[in-house]
């Protein structure tokens, strides 16, 4: 394992544990077990006295517990099956996942839902949670207010760096702005501001996700370089651009 980065090794390392602590039966005890039970031979020995129906639920229920149980076991057991357990993680209401993502929109016409550009001082209006503005990068030149002020993106487009998107959104860890399709081997942890975040290296395809759960296909996009992924107490941010990690984490460091 001390080959392995970012959170998917941590998330193996932990499956690993649990998979050391199940005790899985073989199939021939489970299917002696099923027979006694169905004959009667164990009534009145090691449990009490059942009518029929009841007995047929518990052994239906005993014997999908097992199949479970089993099944997650291989899944542990073999590589393929821990990539599908470890196919989502989630962080500051950022989903993402290994497989393929949708079809992503001409770059031009990639947009979230309902989106309206407006001075920064408007959108602070707009919006229920704070506009965080990097000082390392100035005053941003275009703000937009999307899906009835859900999301906030300050956009950079002279930057040092060329073109730098920050997203914004209300810091609730149990809902889901965006979806990632990235492999995990490219996250890793990182420390903004002394609180956890997670850098993303590498393009991958992004999908805004809408209040009621479903991806808003216009919004499916390749993103531009990495990402760093962090927030406060009030709102969560996922900073995008051509940018080395040492940058992203300066400006990050100077929002307000």
């Amino acid at each position: 394992m001390a080959d392995r980065t970012g959170w998917q090794g941590a998330v193996e390392s932990e499956l690993r544990a649990v998979g050391r602590e199940l005790a899985v039966p073989p199939a021939s005890d489970l299917t002696a077990a099923v027979r006694q039970r169905l004959e009667g031979q164990t009534a009145g020995r090691d449990m009490p006295t059942v009518g029929a129906g009841a007995l047929r639920r518990q052994l239906r229920w005993r014997t999908a517990l097992v199949v479970v149980v089993a099944l997650l076991a291989v899944l542990i057991a073999a590589p393929q099956g821990r990539a599908v357990i470890i196919h989502v993680l989630r962080f500051a209401g950022v989903e993402l996942g290994q497989g393929p993502g949708p079809v992503p929109s001409p770059r031009s016409s990639a947009s979230l839902p309902g989106e309206r550009r407006m001075s920064l001082e408007q959108a602070r209006r707009q919006v229920s949670f704070p506009i965080l503005v990097p000082a390392a990068l100035g005053r941003p030149g275009e703000v937009v207010v999307s899906d009835g002020g859900r999301v906030v993106s300050v956009i950079y487009r002279r930057a040092p760096y060329g073109l730098v998107r920050i997203d914004e959104f209300a810091g609730h860890l149990d809902q889901v702005y965006f979806r990632k399709f990235v492999p995990l081997s490219n996250a890793a942890k990182v420390e903004v501001n002394g609180l956890e975040g997670l850098w993303i290296k590498g393009p991958h395809e992004l999908v805004y996700i809408t209040r009621n759960g479903y991806s808003a296909t216009a919004s499916a996009r390749l993103t531009t370089g990495n990402t760093l992924i962090w927030g406060t107490s009030q709102v969560a941010l996922r900073l995008e651009g051509d940018l080395s990690k040492t940058a992203a984490l300066a400006i990050a460091s100077s929002a307000h």
